[in-house]
């Protein structure tokens, strides 16, 4: 019983603060207040496809007898089956 009053407790105290952040939020809003600027510059990229002028793939590991030695254990593909705990939402704590 304790549990659910701390529990409870907590629930309380996180809707409060999502509640003042809301007015606050709304306040700055609807008061008119500037909104934050962020300076403009010019954009750089320094990224494009040069970068992979030098990019191999290594395939050797597909030849490597470790590699080659490894079994699928398990059904595959996995069927779906029910999981988790049923229980009746309804019951009183």
């Amino acid at each position: 019983m304790d549990r659910l009053i701390v529990q409870l407790g907590q629930s309380k105290v996180i809707l409060v603060f999502i509640a003042i952040v809301g007015l606050i939020v709304g306040y700055l809003n609807y008061s008119g207040a500037d909104p934050l600027v962020l300076p403009e510059g010019p954009i750089i990229r320094k990224d494009n496809l040069d970068s992979f002028k030098s990019f191999t793939i290594d395939f050797s590991i597909l030849d490597n007898e470790v590699y080659k030695s490894l079994e699928i254990f398990g059904e595959s593909p996995v069927s779906i089956g029910i999981t988790g705990e049923r229980r009746d939402p309804f019951v009183s704590l």
